[in-house]
């Protein structure tokens, strides 16, 4: 998990940021609690977590308790049900298959989370890809440390910047974000993605429902294509089949 530390020097207010970089051939549950861990302990105790502080008899039993809670969180998934046809997908040889086993299947954040750590359990490695590109609107200008839109609609800056308010809401809603997740193992891989527009109702599919995208190696596209497709500002990947996603995005009315 990569984390970022900003600190305003004139008020001396601190803002953490936990990213979800890219990481490739991880093992699910592994990764997801070693990221889990690193959170627990950066929001507790960052100096020590972060090197800049001797580890102290607190700090020792933050990380205990911390590491308590965060397999306590990996081992709820296993009460998560997923659907026999997702399970039965990374049984199939053929695209026609695939498309089938896909009918249907409704996502939420927990069963896609518990699908992975599944896949996992089968001996499966996670990738993870993502891109993120700027409206050209704003491009060239200075944007400020960090910037978010609260639930009243209003922008929190930390920074200097040269964009209004207005300016910073428009680059959140128009950003280009698209993000990948791969299990794989040998030659065979899945990928599942998501683009901001396909999770914010701006696709035309289903009056707007969020949803992810899949492909895989059985699509005629070689993975290091599909990877180049999402890390680029505009992909192409032809039609692909979509899963509705609930519980996340905005959800039509």
């Amino acid at each position: 998990m990569r984390v970022q530390e900003i600190i305003n020097k004139k008020t001396g207010e601190k803002l953490i940021i936990f990213g979800g970089e890219d990481f490739e051939n991880v093992h699910p549950q592994q990764h997801y609690y070693e990221a889990c861990l690193m959170k627990g302990m950066m929001l507790s105790v960052p100096d020590e977590t972060s090197g800049r502080k001797k580890p102290t008899e607190e700090g020792k039993k933050v990380l205990l308790e911390t590491s308590k809670i965060c397999k306590e969180y990996i081992a709820s998934f296993n009460n998560v049900k997923v659907p026999q046809n997702l399970k039965d997908l990374i049984k199939t040889t053929k695209k026609k298959e695939q498309t089938k086993a896909l009918n249907g299947i409704v996502l939420t954040p927990d069963i896609l989370m518990a699908f992975l750590f599944f896949a996992g359990d089968q001996g499966y490695t996670l990738s993870q890809y993502s891109s993120e590109f700027q409206t050209t609107a704003i491009e060239g200008k200075k944007l400020p440390l960090a910037y978010m839109k609260g639930e009243d609609g209003k922008i929190k800056k930390l920074g200097e910047t040269e964009l209004t308010d207005g300016e910073l809401k428009m680059a959140l809603e128009q950003r280009t974000v698209k993000v990948a997740k791969f299990i794989e193992k040998g030659d065979e891989w899945h990928c599942f993605f998501i683009t901001y527009d396909s999770i914010g109702g701006k696709e035309n599919w289903q009056d707007g429902q969020p949803h992810f995208h899949y492909i895989s190696n059985l699509f005629g596209i070689s993975r290091e294509d599909v990877v180049n497709q999402i890390k680029s500002k505009k992909y192409r990947l032809g039609n692909l089949p979509h899963l509705k996603l609930t519980e996340y995005g905005e959800q039509p009315k």
